[in-house]
């Protein structure tokens, strides 16, 4: 009984890199390099802002695409254009309602490779509680136990309840808003 018992410890120890070599690369964002943005137009004219304050969980390899997974949470209340009439409407219940949805997120729900360095998220974006399917295309370069992601995407406002009461037209502010994403990430330390 004894052997039966030192073999299977010595089958799990041996197991215990398997493991590890299966675990996909855990990567750390700078923020000081890295940034969420969003532009549009008012009145015809053009505007642009960032979301200063923003936490992402980052799996990704591309060589285990199946096991790849991605959290972003966004807090609302930090978005800023740097004018101050788009900037104290912007926090309103009307427009992004941060008291009742401080955080929107974005969960991954599966990747695939779409050329030489572009991938494809699939995943559901949640904006003021209001949840929606999309794909968010990417490119991404990876230089040792750095990485750079870039990703541009359109999102249509109204579908997420924003500014839907006093401009239901975008008569005045573009249905459409630009999000332009830039995660500069390290890998983890564990790695």
């Amino acid at each position: 009984m004894k052997s039966a018992l030192a073999l299977l410890a010595l089958l799990t120890l041996a197991a215990l890199p398997a493991f590890a070599a299966d675990a996909v690369t855990k990567w750390t964002v700078d923020p000081a390099t890295s940034e969420i943005a969003f532009s549009g137009t008012h009145a015809d004219k053009e505007f642009t802002g960032k979301f200063a304050t923003w936490t992402a969980e980052i799996d990704f390899d591309p060589a285990k695409l199946e096991q790849s997974s991605v959290l972003v949470s966004i807090d609302m209340a930090s978005a800023a254009t740097g004018d101050k009439t788009y900037d104290s409407s912007l926090p309103s219940t009307e427009w992004l309602g941060v008291k009742a949805f401080p955080t929107a997120t974005f969960e991954s729900e599966s990747f695939r490779q779409t050329g030489d360095s572009t991938y494809e998220a699939d995943g559901t974006l949640t904006i003021k509680g209001v949840s929606q399917k999309i794909a968010l295309p990417f490119s991404l370069a990876i230089e040792g136990n750095t990485a750079v992601m870039e990703a541009t995407t359109s999102l249509d406002r109204l579908a997420y309840q924003v500014g839907v009461a006093s401009d239901p037209k975008a008569e005045w502010v573009s249905k459409d808003i630009t999000l332009t994403i830039k995660v500069s990430a390290s890998k983890a330390a564990s790695e």
